[in-house]
């Protein structure tokens, strides 16, 4: 059933996206970023349903006599096509030619993507589905995984999407923490109460899916997060203590393996109230029965005090082994970097082979950063321009913030910008220690920010070709609805 009804929904919407192709554009993000058709059990599930998306939206595309094909050449978009060319180059380059042409050609696909979001959105209302789109696709594993985490009790960890970019704990809190921000803002953009309240509730429940993740890279994305919020915060009083309240009482929901796996870097964050909520952490302030199960699945009695070692022994082994697998990565990184300071490695770089040349007798290891592995990969170079890229994109939504905070008419782009720049500050933070330099959603947002700010700008070209008379009279009517007060604080002036 749930395969026919994907296959109705997604080929019900081709004729759609023929006529107006910018709908392929969420239609794609709705396939890539929820991977609906793993949540199907016969013939959906392995079914490449973003691909038709993808080559009916550019054949649409090609035809349409609307949509003119033209990236915006602005700094961002410029560095953006330059590092695709890059990596082009030192795919031809690679260490491990086989495994390079393979991740090249799915990063190829991401952008064309990513150039067709250029192209086609183009209008506020456009950017607002686009949006909310990817915030419900992340934020549907969300609240499934928050779910997940208070019914269990923290016991298990939650998991992305399979076969996905964030099928692994780790990538799925990075992902959630970069939807977060966004959550905040239909939150904060919405005047209906009870959709507000529902959203908050999301928000809950995503945070808690990060912390069943038991994903400390997530966690640190989320601390960057959280304080770059509360440094930003009109209300840093309120914002405070709510986080003085959740963080703790979320901590408390969480089991003792969890305690004992995070609990270095609470200290090393060096935060009172939290060194103090884990020093009097119960087992759980759940009633699940872990040493039930326990019990069952060895088939024997096990005292609780006796398991509670085992969970320590465990936890303290394989965190060691997890902070070394990244240390040796990051080695091997450098010295790829020292060799082939230029070029890098390629694409794919990170394997058994290339560890055994530069760092022999170490396993090899994922890149577990992002910045290491664009510098053991595309080489100094790549770096220095991947950097640039996200700069001068954040720089155009710091621009976009600034010029529109007090401008009711576009005080919704100043949010929108703020939580896109959150949200890439969660993948930052979350970055250092997680290896997803080329996850797709990334890309996204530095391209939605680079369009806000276009947007932004013929709106206010437009404002100074309008006759004065006219512009008194109809800027107040497109916001009012939507910021009472503050148009007739406008129009009374």
């Amino acid at each position: 059933m749930r395969d026919l009804l994907l296959t109705l929904i997604v080929f019900g919407s081709l004729p759609i996206i023929f006529i107006r192709p910018h709908y392929g554009v969420y239609m794609w993000a709705w396939l890539t970023y929820m991977t609906p058709h793993r949540l199907a059990w016969g013939f959906a599930y392995d079914f490449r349903f973003n691909y038709i998306v993808a080559i009916i939206t550019l054949i649409a595309v090609l035809k349409s006599k609307e949509a003119k094909i033209r990236i915006p050449l602005t700094l961002p978009s410029i560095l953006w096509m330059l590092f695709v060319c890059w990596t082009t180059l030192t795919a031809a380059n690679a260490l491990e030619q086989g495994s390079a042409w393979h991740e090249w050609d799915r990063f190829l696909k991401i952008q064309i993507m990513v150039l067709v979001t250029y192209v086609l959105i183009k209008e506020k209302e456009q950017l607002i589905i686009l949006v909310g789109v990817i915030t419900f696709s992340i934020g549907f594993f969300g609240v499934k995984g928050g779910l997940f985490t208070l019914l269990r009790g923290g016991y298990f960890r939650v998991m992305g999407p399979e076969y996905s970019f964030i099928a692994d704990n780790n990538t799925f809190a990075l992902a959630l923490n970069m939807v977060l921000p966004l959550t905040l803002y239909f939150m904060h953009t919405t005047k209906h109460y009870i959709v507000r309240l529902a959203l908050l509730g999301v928000n809950f429940l995503c945070i808690m899916a990060i912390f069943g993740s038991y994903s400390r890279g997530g966690l640190i994305g989320l601390t960057a997060m959280g304080v770059i919020f509360w440094i930003t915060s009109r209300n840093k009083i309120i914002s405070l203590v709510i986080m003085i309240i959740l963080v703790p009482s979320s901590i408390m929901m969480m089991p003792e393996k969890w305690v004992l796996r995070v609990t270095p870097m609470i200290e090393s964050l060096n935060l009172p109230f939290l060194k103090e909520t884990i020093n009097f952490h119960p087992t759980s302030v759940f009633s699940y029965d872990f040493q039930t199960e326990l019990s069952l699945k060895k088939n024997t009695i096990i005292p609780l005090t006796e398991s509670e070692s085992l969970i320590r022994k465990d936890a303290e082994i394989l965190q060691d082994l997890s902070v070394m697998g990244r240390f040796d990565a990051w080695a091997v990184a450098r010295a790829i970097a020292a060799d082939r300071p230029f070029l890098g490695g390629g694409f794919g770089a990170f394997t058994q082979g290339t560890f055994d040349h530069y760092t022999p007798g170490v396993s090899f290891h994922d890149a577990h950063s992002i910045y290491f592995e664009v510098l053991g990969e595309q080489g100094y170079a790549g770096l220095i321009i991947w950097v640039l890229m996200h700069l001068t994109s954040l720089n155009y939504g710091r621009w976009v913030i600034m010029r529109c905070r007090k401008d009711p008419e576009l005080y919704w782009a100043s949010v929108m910008a703020k939580m896109l720049i959150l949200g890439l500050l969660g993948y930052y933070g979350a970055g250092f220690s997680l290896g997803l330099a080329y996850y797709d959603l990334p890309y996204h947002y530095l391209a939605i920010l680079v369009i806000l700010r276009l947007h932004v700008q013929d709106v206010l070209d437009s404002r100074k070709d309008m006759p004065q008379k006219a512009r008194n009279i109809s800027f107040p009517s497109r916001a009012a609805h939507i910021f009472p007060i503050q148009q007739n604080n406008l129009t009374e002036k």
